[in-house]
């Protein structure tokens, strides 16, 4: 989004200077041509950058477009103007440079740079500049170095802060469970207090003799509700209700979420796995997928809980996914598969599905 802005403004202002800028022995019939197919270009890569992103194919035609321009240096600007470095051209190129740096890796974006570092050179010397046009080809690579290392740097941090967004929802998620136990908990012991008591006070009061068939089934009944609590008090049977888990996690996205969730309740380690997962499908959504809406369901089956999380932004390319994004492959597929269950994610031009899926 930030190219896409920086890109627009670039060519919207060297555009300008080319045409303010023409002198003989630059020629109209050469230079407004220039000018228009940069104005056109312009828009349509900040109008692509700004919904899809930089593809490979948007950002090899920027290196296709500058360095054609590049190359007819000496038919689209006065002589004066390439001596002094100060060419509306040589804007494009430093914009360029950035776009392909932001876009692609370090080893391809720096060659990506010196294709039109060259192309830039190449065509100052055409124009019969003094030095050359060594000047311009030292600062275009020193360009090239510092948007590198910068990109790197960012990247970086991207990864660091992906990771630490990471373990806070971990957390966050992890300290609901709890006092959603602590809840249930409480409710059991309010529920055994008031049955218990109750069956001893009448007791007590002589309301009831010892040899009566209700005291029998009253004490029988008191006896499995204990034995139910001591189960649900292991931690891999305390179940929760899943519905509420994932509304808890579609209030807290940054994006509008529809519900549609069916009463469900499944023990805590899956409500934890698919709450974590859909909060990183709803946050993946509000970082690439260029909408502000999501749709999330919960359904049952005779065997089988299933979530879906589906949003109609723009989608993506799996093999376009770099190797340090591991939102949908750690955060959601292992996730779920480390309590037994599965997660498909599946995207095209018309918005991303991601199913979850777990049997008991």
């Amino acid at each position: 989004m930030c190219t896409s802005v920086m890109r627009g403004v670039t060519g919207l202002v060297a555009g300008v200077a080319g045409l303010l800028s023409i002198a003989p022995p630059v020629a109209a019939d050469w230079l407004v041509p220039a000018v228009a197919a940069n104005f056109a270009w312009t828009a349509f890569f900040a109008l692509v950058a700004w919904r899809w992103g930089l593809a490979v194919w948007l950002v090899s035609g920027e290196i296709l477009v500058t360095t054609v321009l590049c190359l007819l240096q000496d038919r689209l600007i006065p002589a004066e103007l390439l001596a002094g470095g100060a060419s509306w051209v040589a804007g494009l190129v430093t914009m360029t440079i950035v776009a392909v740096s932001l876009a692609w890796p370090p080893f391809a974006a720096v060659l990506g740079g010196l294709v039109v570092a060259v192309a830039h050179l190449v065509g100052a010397q055409a124009a019969g500049v003094a030095d050359g046009g060594y000047t311009g080809a030292g600062i275009n690579l020193v360009q090239i170095g510092a948007t590198a290392v910068l990109a790197t740097l960012l990247r970086g941090a991207a990864r660091a802060a992906d990771a630490l967004l990471s373990q806070l929802r971990d957390f966050e998620e992890r300290a609901t469970v709890e006092r959603e136990r602590r809840t249930d908990e409480r409710a059991q012991n309010s529920r055994m207090h008031g049955s218990f008591l109750a069956t001893l006070m009448v007791i007590g009061a002589g309301g009831i003799r010892a040899t009566s068939p209700m005291l029998r089934e009253t004490a029988s009944a008191n006896l499995a509700e204990l034995e139910r609590i001591a189960q649900t008090t292991e931690p891999h049977t305390a179940f929760v209700a899943l519905n509420e888990r994932i509304r808890l996690v579609a209030a807290r996205a940054d994006v509008k979420v529809k519900e549609h969730l069916s009463p469900c309740a499944v023990p805590w380690f899956v409500a934890d796995a698919f709450a974590e997962a859909v909060a990183e499908a709803l946050a993946n959504v509000h970082r690439h997928a260029r909408t502000d809406t999501a749709e999330v369901r919960l359904t049952t089956g005779d065997t089988d809980v299933r979530v879906e999380v589906v949003d109609h932004g723009t989608g993506f390319d799996h093999a376009l996914v770099p190797d340090h994004r591991y939102g949908i492959r750690v955060s959601i597929v292992d996730r779920l598969e480390s309590v037994g269950g599965s997660a498909t994610v599946t995207s095209d031009g018309q918005g991303t599905r991601v199913d979850l899926r777990w049997s008991p």
